[in-house]
């Protein structure tokens, strides 16, 4: 466990490398937020979409079916508990209008696939990594549809984005809905097609973290870390927040891998994912790029909790 949580502590740090990077080339004119844009749409309708299918098709083994259909139906299940829970964040704090959306995406997604399969590798092994990504697949659909619609509730000007039905059929959205029928068909092995589609998947963590380093260098430093409700749904985000999930699940879910994996994935820091999103739809990308700094940075200390909070409740 030790040898896992400095695994986990190497994860972080190279995170926050290329923050920086992404910070300093903001600094020195090789990003400006024309840029940002564009590559955020490059990732979000190619990369994204690439990393979710190749995730299914390069995966040498399933589940059983009904292990799969459990598993998707836990997950849903804790977004709608998330999904109450940033709402009622949210009205308890009297998040202003303007912030409101960008709060709740940061309270119902986290960042599961650069940190929270490292912490359940660490944690239960690499055979655990399967159900995370079975357990991740509504994750994706739900970021890009219910995480979208809170973006655009929000301003990052003067309008807010103009939202119909087609603005959440996106290329993202189709290729979760294609995941999870491979998956529920148990599709699994495409050499060829699964190693492209990854191959350009991978530069979607890269690229988001450079987008999160290059929106931060827009804010005075004195303001990177945000203000007292910044703080607030960091904490609720990352400790408290697991602690629901399984007052709620424990009840009905037996001990064991997927309920700790349900409470892993609810603790972890904001999904890197966010700021872009917010340059697609309008979203506030300042507050959004500060809680994920934030809770990043919070992270460190929170994730040895959290992990022993599941030892002792697994």
């Amino acid at each position: 466990m030790e040898a896992g949580i400095v695994s986990i502590f190497k994860e972080m740090v190279t995170l926050f490398a290329i923050v920086g990077v992404g910070y300093g080339a903001k600094k020195a004119r090789f990003m400006n937020d024309q840029f940002d844009r564009m590559l955020s749409r490059l990732v979000i309708n190619l990369a994204l979409p690439g990393m979710i299918l190749g995730s299914v098709l390069t995966a040498d083994a399933l589940p059983p079916r009904e292990e799969i259909l459990v598993t998707l139906a836990l997950s849903c299940a804790s977004y709608g508990v998330l999904l109450a829970v940033a709402y009622g964040f949210t009205t308890i704090l009297r998040i202003p209008d303007g912030h409101r959306g960008v709060y709740r995406f940061m309270l119902c997604f986290g960042n599961v696939g650069f940190i929270g399969y490292p912490v359940l590798s660490a944690i239960f092994g690499p055979e655990a990594l399967i159900y995370a990504a079975v357990f991740n697949l509504p994750f994706n659909f739900f970021v890009f549809t219910v995480g979208a619609w809170f973006l655009t509730q929000d301003t990052d000007g003067d309008v807010k984005v103009q939202t119909s039905w087609r603005t959440f059929v996106t290329p993202v959205m189709l290729s979760c809905v294609a995941a999870m029928a491979l998956t529920l068909a148990g599709i699994h092995h495409a050499p060829i097609l699964g190693d492209a589609l990854s191959n350009l998947g991978s530069i979607t963590t890269p690229a988001a973290l450079l987008i999160i380093g290059s929106s931060l260098a827009n804010m005075p430093v004195r303001d990177l870390l945000g203000g007292p409700r910044l703080w607030a749904c960091a904490a609720f985000r990352l400790l408290v927040t697991p602690v629901i999930i399984w007052a709620v699940f424990h009840w009905f879910v037996p001990a064991g891998l997927l309920l700790s994996i349900c409470i892993v994935i609810s603790g972890m820091p904001v999904a890197t994912n966010g700021t872009m999103l917010c340059y697609q739809y309008g979203g506030n990308s300042r507050v959004m790029a500060q809680g994920t700094f934030v809770t990043t940075v919070l992270a460190l200390v929170s994730i040895p909790v959290l992990v022993a909070f599941v030892s002792w409740v697994g």
